[in-house]
């Protein structure tokens, strides 16, 4: 019995599209995102969330990170939301949206400061706390 391409196609289409979650290497990199404590001093929490995944509460420390990685979905709809406190202040930011900045390359670098959180990169963004 021959296979035939069509059949060939639907295998390699899902292969590359569920793959990742059998182990296998994705066809798109994971993105990595890093946050720098720049508040000025008090110890920054942070509590990001996903529809999906939880990842907990972090202490950091003035001028140091916090850096998680994730696989965004092909569809460009992978939100990371984020809620920071330090002092007696509770702030929220869309720390990832996909489709804010998933054109703008797989590693992110912001800082963390008391009038909102910046992206870094060539251009830098910086954006109103919620």
């Amino acid at each position: 019995m021959r296979n035939s391409p069509k059949l060939c196609v639907a295998f390699l289409i899902m292969v590359l599209l569920f793959g990742p979650s059998h182990g296998l290497p994705p066809f798109w990199p994971r993105t990595d995102l890093t946050m720098t404590n720049n508040l000025g001093g008090p110890v920054l929490t942070v509590h990001c969330k996903s529809k999906d995944n939880d990842l907990g509460v972090h202490m950091v420390a003035a001028k140091t990170d916090y850096h998680f990685s994730f696989q965004p979905n092909i569809w460009k709809t992978t939100l990371f939301f984020c809620s920071f406190q330090w002092n007696n202040q509770v702030k929220r930011f869309d720390i990832f949206d996909a489709p804010r900045d998933q054109d703008d390359g797989y590693k992110f670098n912001w800082t963390i400061k008391p009038d909102g959180p910046c992206k870094l990169g060539k251009k830098v963004k910086c954006f109103p706390w919620k």
